[in-house]
């Protein structure tokens, strides 16, 4: 069982208790299915699995140990665990990366389908690749047929959204990207000021996608750091000076 635990966690990117707790519950949960009785399974010290089964007969609750040597269906068993496993390792990942949205990201261009979905090459956490999509509606009308978006490209993006998904049966990340967002003017804007940015304090109250931003900031920007964003996002980002943010 040690080896067998050592596997599933490597497998699945998920720590020994849960891995173990996912064994737990799996059998159980089949055990009472095919005994008709609620039957608790947990491990032991020495990690080998008991299962109890209780049965209640005229107020009496009897228990009885299930012989789990001898128990058929281990590969029913054995594909349930490995879709529990499987999907709490896309919950965990998903609570991992849920804190990143709204984030600046760059990402490399690495697929286009036919319906003009962008397939992104990026790392929401350093050292962690990870494919992303952007949708054909999340980018700027001026920006769609423009050659910016070719295989290879590098690109900025906002972190719109991180979830779970099914995808043919499989529990997948999703993480899906955009261009078109405020947020992303804002990100970028900060992401040109260096170690001085977070006295600087930024807001883009409007933005008309591939014609202007409206950025509000209680400091002066560098003028390369305005022309860096228009260049990225190919609209012009107008910065008015302001006491605070509204």
């Amino acid at each position: 069982m040690h080896h067998i635990i050592a596997s599933l966690t490597g497998k699945h990117g998920l720590t020994r208790p849960e891995v173990m707790a996912e064994i737990e519950s799996v059998f159980a949960a089949q055990l009472s299915q095919w005994y008709h009785l609620p039957v608790m399974v947990f491990f032991r010290d020495d990690l080998r699995l008991e299962a109890v089964a209780y049965n209640n007969s005229g107020g009496v609750v009897m228990q009885r140990l299930v012989e789990l040597s001898k128990l058929k269906g281990r590969g029913t068993l054995a594909r349930q665990l490995e879709a529990n496993l499987a999907r709490a390792a896309v919950f965990k990942q998903t609570a991992r990366y849920k804190c990143f949205e709204k984030r600046l990201l760059w990402g490399e261009i690495t697929a286009c389908d036919p319906e003009q979905t962008l397939y992104v090459e990026t790392e929401v956490i350093a050292g962690e690749p990870i494919t992303a999509i952007c949708p054909v509606n999340r980018i700027g009308m001026h920006e769609r047929y423009s050659g910016k978006f070719a295989i290879g490209s590098r690109r900025a993006f906002h972190l719109r959204r991180v979830e779970p998904v099914l995808l043919n049966g499989t529990p997948r990340l999703k993480v899906v990207v955009d261009r078109v967002s405020k947020t992303l003017v804002e990100n970028l804007l900060r992401s040109q000021l260096g170690p001085g940015a977070d006295m600087i304090k930024i807001r883009c109250v409007k933005r008309y996608v591939g014609h202007k931003s409206l950025v509000l900031a209680t400091r002066k920007l560098p003028k390369a750091a305005i022309i860096a964003v228009d260049r990225e996002l190919r609209e012009r980002v107008q910065v008015q000076i302001v006491r605070a943010l509204p």
